[in-house]
């Protein structure tokens, strides 16, 4: 009889057990992913919800000389 049981013990893994070190590892992990995709989405919310920018900036014009005009370029 214990020939029979013991394979079929085998495969149901850690039923009733005390989680290991590696699962507890791996279920912080997939917390920490989950509250990334959700910090993300909430940001791809704000951001979509903002609408375009048509502001016309030019990041480089503090490091053109101040001779320079738009008509050069």
């Amino acid at each position: 009889m214990a020939a029979l049981v013991a394979p079929a013990a085998s495969q149901m893994g850690n039923q009733g057990k005390a989680p290991t070190p590696l699962d507890l590892q791996y279920e912080r992990e997939r917390q920490e992913q989950q509250a990334n995709e959700k910090a993300y989405n909430d940001q791809m919310k704000r951001l979509k919800a903002q609408g375009p920018t048509n502001s016309k900036t030019d990041p480089w014009a503090g490091v053109r000389p101040a001779n320079e005009t738009n008509a050069k370029r």
